[in-house]
């Protein structure tokens, strides 16, 4: 399921050739083939991760990963939760709405917090600055380097822009704090050589919240969350997601393609197609992995969480 072979099949579904269409161009048909891939992780509930986060004394919101999509796991009530550790013992603490944490106005502090939530976090400050060496592009991907820079908060995901040879792309991994592999389309060079202005703009994050807030730094909230897909932008990468599902991703970014070409009676017999495969798909994924029906059963020992060492 690499990128080349995905646009390929998606020139044939809509019979176009790349290389003389005006069309559509590399960088649209990624993005849609990366909207395709998150529609259908978010659908099937394909990839997984979890986060452990550190309380801090006094503090409710925490940041999230770039990757985070939604909360994964559930009990047999169908209540999402994550893990708290203390150092000694496991509970967890169950999600309850926005609305209801902020009307409750909570600001006692607690060791061990009764509820949590996710919300939007604030937006992170963009990253500018100049780039220390030579990127040259191979295979359709260059390295951004900057020694003077920090990428601390940077994710997969997060937009990029060469703002010297007006290029604009997506960052694909971050190997250190201070150089990320980058993906450029659409400039002079689509590269990046030493001096070249950048500034990369972080994606929307998302924000746990507990309630009350923390009273104890060092505690561990585990988080199981829905994980978004590694965006594929060159050639020679590829989505980690189950085999079969390649005719699912081809045919929702056509479905978009043929909206913006006003053929919504086409686009949608392409989006009916691509439901259709991720419903039978993420059924037989579900039934593979055991994660259907999957359930927590266990004994409500206290207000504020349920207990086992």
């Amino acid at each position: 399921m690499d990128g080349k072979t995905l646009k390929e099949q998606l020139d044939q579904l809509l019979a176009e050739d790349r290389s003389t269409s005006g069309w559509i161009n590399s960088k649209y048909s990624f993005d849609l083939l990366y909207n395709a891939a998150v529609a259908t992780v978010s659908r099937t509930r394909c990839l997984t991760s979890t986060q452990d986060i550190t309380t801090v004394d006094g503090t409710s919101g925490y940041r999230l990963n770039g990757d985070f999509l939604k909360l994964y796991l559930t009990d047999d009530q169908n209540r999402f939760y994550v893990k708290y550790y203390d150092g000694t013992s496991y509970s967890f603490i169950y999600y309850s709405s926005y609305d209801s944490i902020y009307l409750a106005n909570n600001t006692a502090e607690t060791a061990y917090p009764d509820t949590f939530t996710i919300k939007d976090s604030t937006a992170l400050t963009r990253y500018t600055g100049t780039a220390s060496a030579v990127g040259a592009a191979t295979n359709g991907e260059c390295t951004l380097t900057d020694t003077t820079a920090t990428f601390t908060n940077v994710y997969p995901g997060d937009m990029v822009h060469n703002t010297t040879d007006g290029s604009d792309g997506i960052v694909i991994v971050k190997t250190s704090n201070t150089a990320l592999i980058t993906c450029l389309f659409n400039g002079t060079n689509n590269d990046w050589t030493a001096t070249d202005a950048y500034i990369v703009v972080p994606q929307m994050r998302f924000q746990l919240i507990v309630d009350p807030p923390s009273s104890t730094s060092a505690y561990t909230i585990t988080v199981p969350y829905i994980q978004k897909p590694t965006p594929v932008y060159s050639d020679y990468r590829a989505y980690n997601l189950p085999s079969g599902y390649e005719d699912a991703l081809v045919c929702y970014a056509a479905w978009k393609y043929r909206y913006k070409d006003r053929e919504p009676n086409f686009g949608d017999a392409l989006y009916r197609h691509w439901d259709a495969t991720v419903r039978n798909l993420g059924k037989d994924f579900s039934d593979a992995s055991n994660r259907k029906g999957f359930r927590v059963n266990m004994v409500k020992s206290s207000s504020r969480s349920w207990n086992y060492k």
